[in-house]
């Protein structure tokens, strides 16, 4: 297998072969811990589904510019992709449900007033921050509490920590919370 160093610097083959075995050997090195670090937080089917929109993602950089560290790459997009789907999910759950927390019901704020809807979309955009400000791991085990409706035990299960660790990264989430007057 070639190193990924070198995949990329290959002179005489064509932009495209460097492309295919730089891809290639990252997913021969990575895809293996990339797959386990995706379904310590969501099903088979989707760590499936991530790994692949992950090498999509390498697919496009790597067409603009090679990354220099491709592992460190790949664990931040795929900590990135799974920071989105989480917050995709919780604005989903939160147009769905009467209230989270504070949060009012958001269809029947938007049919009767427009001043309430703009209120919570103010308080999504404050808890989005307050999200951006602690570790992915506290902002994944918050949702999964919150949103999902797990348990501090099906966390740390799920996480690969223990239930005392859970409670800290629900509680540093909470801080920033209050620091953000939710």
């Amino acid at each position: 297998m070639h190193s990924l160093a070198t995949a990329v610097s290959l002179r005489g083959a064509n932009p495209s072969s460097r492309r295919n075995d730089y891809v290639s050997d990252s997913y021969a090195a990575y895809s293996r811990q990339l797959r386990t670090f995706f379904q310590r937080t969501v099903s088979e089917s989707e760590a499936e589904d991530l790994l692949q929109e992950l090498y999509v993602r390498l697919i496009r950089q790597v067409d603009r510019a090679p990354p220099t560290n491709c592992k460190g790459f790949l664990f931040s997009a795929a900590a990135n992709l799974l920071r989105d789907r989480w917050r995709r999910r919780a604005a989903r759950r939160l147009d769905q449900t009467d209230s989270l927390d504070g949060f009012g019901d958001l269809k029947d704020a938007e049919e009767h007033d427009p001043s309430l809807w703009t209120e919570q979309i103010e308080q999504l955009e404050e808890l989005d921050r307050a999200l951006g400000q602690v570790s992915d791991k506290a902002a994944r085990a918050f949702l999964c509490h919150r949103v999902e409706g797990c348990s501090y035990a099906d966390i740390a299960g799920r996480m690969g920590v223990s239930v005392s660790m859970v409670e800290k990264y629900i509680s540093s989430v909470l801080a920033e919370l209050r620091q953000a007057r939710l």
